[in-house]
């Protein structure tokens, strides 16, 4: 329906175009042209230049992805390293092998002063904020924090959980994950946001497992530390494990790693590049990098913030464009009255022409097409004007006397007289049933003439169809019932006279006539608000798809059926005549089907005066 509508707007705003003077014609034009140009060649501009920022600003964010990437692969070979130490270090292998073939607890070995001096100068050289060592059971061998987080759990909880078998299916490499509420079965009371990595602790000599290492790093450590300085409130930071976990963000944030717009970035960042993408309705212009440890950095930024300045391109283009129409459209409004004002006055003349003056002519000065087209006018005025002194009055007066001849040969007097005097000798006579058929067919034919006039009441209408359905019911006896239901609250209003008559022909010739055993025709009419709708319907053969489409596709010089067929020469001529006197303002629909018979609908405005008047 909305592609319907927006054609007929179009096709509205073309014919009020075409229907312009041509004055207004040009400078419409023109001005659409100039302003099309510029539009163009300022989208031109501003695309090249969008496109060289962004080139050049993605150049600069994949070299501050790959120091993000060289930085956080620095944190994890200096915790992987600081980790592999601490856990090969003679005393953690003596006291967690003791550990694991003892039953005894070993905190008084670990904490032995000369053990605890050498742990305290290990841990001075690690980077981290939180760390625990496990044996076998209970509670870490040594724990240790940096920022107020406390309560350990046991090593028994942290068998429970996935992270810990997936720890142990590593066998011996590091696992790093974001410790989050939903994971954290390592610290109770955990003061802030970390990236935890894990390891089991193998015997240097046997290669049996005899401990646990949970390691954990603060997000803000990271961030201050490795990620300074490289994002804000306009340029954000996500880093991704392999599994496209996110382990931290900072700055922009842009990244939630479930809605859809996740889906086209996922789509994009594989290995190393950029592009631009939308996420909640905004351009982003992403860089992304994937290391070798599998973990994926992507870093993005407004692609508005990266076009903020390129905005004066577009004023540049609306100052241009309303520029070049305050210039122009004057010099186009000069320009084409000067060009118009020969076709303007061969207008005026033509006026005069269509208004009897056939001494008419105009003053050619140039040779151009309008020139031309000016002394074509001046011969054609003056061959009208032979035309019309030589053979137009003699030809009226001869159609006007041929008129008036045709018309003395038609008396209808003379033929309701004649009716009459047969009428009366079938009573004189005893021939009931033919003084009926004589008398309907006067009074049949009097309805018809309607004396002279194109209008008729729907009351008379109705009349007409009452007697030639009775004349017709008297020609097909049994074989032909029918029913008229046309309220008599209708009947004031006015009709094209004989405008129903014919398709109740063409449902007898074409329906009942062709069906064995005869059939029924039903004429209904009803007001619906300022409408007057009538239906014809009859229970003959019907007719199939192609007959109903030719019927539809009807013109003034086609038929319905055949060149033989008057019922369709009447239909046809009904259908010009309401397209006549109603122009667009009626509607006939047909509807059928082979074996169920035709039903023709006629809608025509309900009124109670129309031009040719009504009969009294």
């Amino acid at each position: 329906m909305s592609t319907n509508r927006a054609r007929a707007w179009g096709d509205g705003m073309l014919r009020t175009y075409l229907n312009m003077s041509l004055t207004y014609k040009i400078v419409i034009f023109f001005s659409l042209l100039m302003t099309i140009f510029s539009m163009l060649l300022g989208y031109y501009a501003f695309r090249t230049s969008e496109k060289q920022i962004v080139s050049k600003v993605s150049a600069t964010n994949q070299g501050a992805v790959k120091a993000i990437d060289n930085n956080v692969a620095s944190l994890q070979r200096a915790m992987q390293s600081w980790v592999t130490v601490f856990s090969i270090a003679p005393v953690i292998q003596t006291m967690l092998a003791k550990e694991a073939e003892s039953q005894e607890p070993l905190d008084p070995l670990l904490y032995s002063d000369a053990n605890s001096t050498l742990i305290d100068q290990m841990l001075v050289t690690g980077n981290f904020d939180y760390v625990a060592l496990y044996g076998r059971t209970g509670q870490p061998l040594f724990q240790l924090a940096t920022d107020d987080s406390s309560g350990p759990y046991s090593i028994e909880e942290i068998r429970k959980s996935a992270i810990y078998r997936k720890t142990v299916e590593l066998n011996g490499t590091s696992f790093w994950f974001p410790l989050t509420e939903a994971n954290n079965t390592f610290i109770q009371n955990n003061r802030n946001a970390k990236i935890g990595m894990t390891r089991v602790v193998r015997n240097i000599k046997n290669g049996r497992n005899i401990g646990f290492i949970f390691v954990g790093v603060n997000v803000q450590t990271v961030l201050s530390r490795y990620l300074n300085n490289m994002y804000d409130k306009d340029h954000g930071i996500v880093i991704l494990d392999a599994d496209g976990v996110p382990l931290l963000s900072a700055g922009m944030p842009f990244y939630d790693g479930s809605s859809a717009d996740m889906a086209r970035i996922h789509a994009l960042a594989n290995g190393d590049g950029s592009g631009v993408v939308s996420v909640g309705g905004e351009k982003l212009l992403l860089s992304y990098s994937t290391g070798e440890n599998g973990w994926q950095i992507l870093y993005a930024v407004p692609l508005s913030n990266l076009t903020r300045e390129l905005n004066s391109i577009k004023l540049f283009v609306i100052l241009t464009i309303a520029g070049w129409l305050l210039l122009c459209i004057p010099i186009l409004m000069l320009l084409s009255s000067f060009l118009t004002a020969p076709l303007k006055k061969l207008l005026l003349s033509m006026r005069r022409f269509q208004n009897g003056q056939f001494d008419e002519k105009i003053e050619v000065k140039y040779g151009d097409e309008i020139g031309h087209l000016g002394r074509g006018y001046n011969s054609m005025v003056a061959n009208i004007k032979t035309l019309v002194d030589d053979v137009y009055v003699l030809r009226l007066r001869e159609q006007e006397a041929e008129l008036k001849a045709l018309q003395s040969q038609i008396n209808p007097h003379f033929l309701y007289n004649m009716l009459d005097t047969i009428f009366w000798e079938a009573e004189a006579a005893g021939q009931d049933r033919i003084s009926e058929m004589i008398i309907n067919l006067s009074r049949l034919f009097r309805l018809s003439l309607n004396r002279g006039k194109s209008f008729t009441s729907v009351a008379k209408e109705r009349e007409l169809l009452e007697l030639y359905l009775s004349l017709q019911q008297m020609r097909f006896k049994d074989l032909l019932a029918y029913e008229i239901d046309i309220p008599d609250e209708i009947g004031g209003f006015v009709i094209l006279k004989l405008s129903l008559q014919p398709f109740v022909e063409n449902a007898i010739v074409h329906g009942i006539e062709r069906k064995r055993g005869g059939g029924r025709i039903r004429v209904s009419g009803v007001r619906e608000g300022d409408r007057l709708r009538f239906r014809i319907e009859d229970n003959g053969p019907g007719m199939s798809a192609e007959m109903l489409e030719r019927i539809r596709e009807i013109r003034s010089d086609g038929d319905i059926y055949t060149a033989k067929d008057t019922g369709g020469y009447a239909v046809q001529n009904v259908q010009e005549r309401l397209r006549h006197f109603y122009k667009d303002n009626y509607r006939i629909a047909y509807i059928s089907e082979p074996g169920q018979g035709t039903v023709v609908e006629i809608e025509i405005p309900a009124t109670t005066e129309m031009e040719g008047g009504k009969d009294a």
